[in-house]
């Protein structure tokens, strides 16, 4: 795994701390040479579309528990997570 990766501005390495000293990851600037660095696997549709989703699968796993606990009474004792 890699310990570093060089600034796209001055080539020099920016660590694992220097990325845990970021307040956010869409703010984040080079601690060199204050260089805006842009963060691509996190993006803002990224997050909607995770604010949207996760409800959602919720909402199916707790409806398949509802229909599977009147066939098998033995699902209502398994997390919902499982299911």
């Amino acid at each position: 795994m890699k310990k570093s990766t060089p600034c796209p501005g001055c080539q020099k390495p920016i660590t694992i701390e220097h990325f845990e000293d970021f307040s956010s990851p869409f703010t984040m600037k080079c601690p060199h040479c204050r260089e805006k660095l842009k963060e691509t696997k996190m993006t803002p549709w990224l997050l909607l579309l995770a604010v949207i989703i996760i409800p959602l699968l919720v909402y199916l796993g707790i409806t398949v528990k509802s229909f599977l606990t009147g066939h098998f009474p033995v699902v209502e004792k398994v997390p919902t997570m499982i299911v």
